[in-house]
């Protein structure tokens, strides 16, 4: 019997060190959640506005915003632009239906900002896109007065030709 001590003693440590870090992790699931910061006084973070790439829709940035929202940023302040023809044209020039050209996208993405300024009272806006959605960021900014109304632009993943 006390030579298949060590044995059992060997099979039980690892056991006890379980249960031990199993105790010291419930006692954590107790504490208090950690409290985002309160918004800036007069809400001086200015609005950001998702803009998705081709073929996508809205949804694409949701953990994003979520991202932002737990890292203090109000909710009030993210926005996410859906295109209602997010797909383009073969050839910009020509109407295809449930497609949309540039300009199309660019009017669009217009009219969102505006919106945007008008419901949060800021003067300019951060624009983040990616694909596409950087194409149209890019074209609001240099041919449809976007420039007084963008203090921000952030594009990842934006071709620089257009989109095949």
């Amino acid at each position: 019997m006390l030579t298949d001590w060590p044995l059992r003693r060997r099979h039980l440590t690892p056991l006890l060190a379980a249960l031990a870090a199993g105790a010291l992790l419930a006692g954590c699931a107790n504490a208090p959640a950690p409290v985002a910061p309160p918004p800036a006084a007069g809400d001086a973070q200015p609005p950001i506005v998702f803009v998705h790439g081709n073929g996508d829709t809205a949804a694409l940035w949701t953990n994003t915003l979520w991202r932002w929202e737990s890292n203090g940023w109000p909710r009030a302040r993210l926005h996410a632009v859906e295109f209602p023809n997010p797909g383009a044209r073969d050839d910009d020039g020509v109407a295809q239906v449930g497609r949309s050209s540039a300009d199309e996208q660019m009017r669009f993405l217009a009219a969102e900002i505006d919106k945007v300024l008008a419901a949060t009272g800021a003067v300019k806006v951060v624009l983040m896109g990616n694909s596409r959605g950087g194409n149209a960021i890019r074209h609001y900014i240099a041919n449809g007065g976007g420039a007084a109304k963008v203090s921000h632009a952030i594009l990842g993943g934006t071709p620089h030709h257009g989109v095949w």
